[in-house]
């Protein structure tokens, strides 16, 4: 039983997996753009336009991948869990 739940949860992460992480990584980035937008006083207001359009880019992409996922789940619906006993 533990092989199948953890060949479900595999096929689960990998589902939606390489848009998870493009997706981290660019808000990673627009935090930053964030920093350097405290930073420095010239272009802050840019800078702060910019840092707010790369972290929407990137939630999109962590959107994308929990649809991607709650999808792969749908479509395997008969692929679900076992029931667990009831604990004492």
């Amino acid at each position: 039983m533990t092989d199948d739940i953890e060949a479900f949860r595999a096929a689960l992460k990998a589902a939606g997996e390489p848009w998870q992480q493009r997706g981290i990584r660019i808000v990673l980035v627009g935090f930053a753009v964030l920093v350097v937008a405290q930073v420095v006083s010239a272009y802050a207001m840019l800078l702060l336009f910019a840092a707010v359009a790369i972290i929407a880019v990137g939630w999109g992409f962590m959107i994308t991948a929990f649809v991607r996922r709650r999808r792969w789940a749908k479509t395997h619906a008969d692929l679900t869990l076992p029931d667990l006993p009831d604990v004492p």
